[in-house]
C-alpha cells in the first residue's frame, strides 16, 4: 500500500504523471520487475502487472510496415532512497516480500514518514489509463 499524500477532493485514481495519485494497493503477487537508478538520489522502481483501469491484454495495432505497437503501461511505485543504498533497499523489499504470506501489509507511509525497510526517502506512484506507442530500434 503507497500512501503518498492525504486523501482528498483533489485525489484521483489514476494518473500518467502521478499527481493526486495519493493512496493505491497493489497485490505483491503482481510485482513484475524491480530497477533502479540514481539521478542524484537513489530510485528504486517496482513495477506491477495488472495494476492497470483495464485488463491487460496483447499489443495491438501496427503501421504500414508492420512496426508500431500500442499497449498499457503497468501502474508502478518509484521509491527515493538514500544514494548508494538501492541494491540494500532492493534486497531488504525482497526478503519482506518473499517472507510475507498472507500477513501484514506492506505501508508505504509517506504522510506519516513510516516506510517497511530503512533508507527510503520518499514514494511517487503512477498509474496509467493511457497507451504508449513503441517502435523498433532497426
Amino acid at each position: 500500500m503507497f500512501h503518498v499524500s492525504t486523501v482528498d477532493a483533489n485525489s484521483v485514481a489514476n494518473a500518467d504523471n502521478g499527481a493526486d495519485l495519493d493512496l493505491a494497493a497493489f497485490p505483491a503477487m503482481n510485482i513484475s520487475s524491480m530497477a533502479a537508478e540514481n539521478n542524484g538520489s537513489g530510485l528504486v522502481y517496482i513495477y506491477f502487472s495488472g495494476g492497470t483501469k483495464y485488463e491487460p491484454g496483447s499489443l495491438i495495432g501496427n503501421d504500414h510496415d508492420g512496426q508500431l505497437i500500442e499497449g498499457m503501461e503497468q501502474a508502478f511505485a518509484r521509491i527515493t532512497c538514500t544514494s548508494g543504498k538501492e541494491a540494500a533497499v532492493m534486497a531488504d523489499l525482497w526478503t519482506l516480500m518473499n517472507s510475507v504470506t498472507a500477513g501484514p501489509v506492506m505501508l508505504f507511509d509517506a504522510v506519516n514518514g513510516s516506510y517497511p525497510v530503512e533508507n527510503i526517502t520518499g514514494i511517487h506512484v503512477r498509474r496509467h489509463v493511457t497507451t504508449i506507442t513503441a517502435t523498433s530500434d532497426s
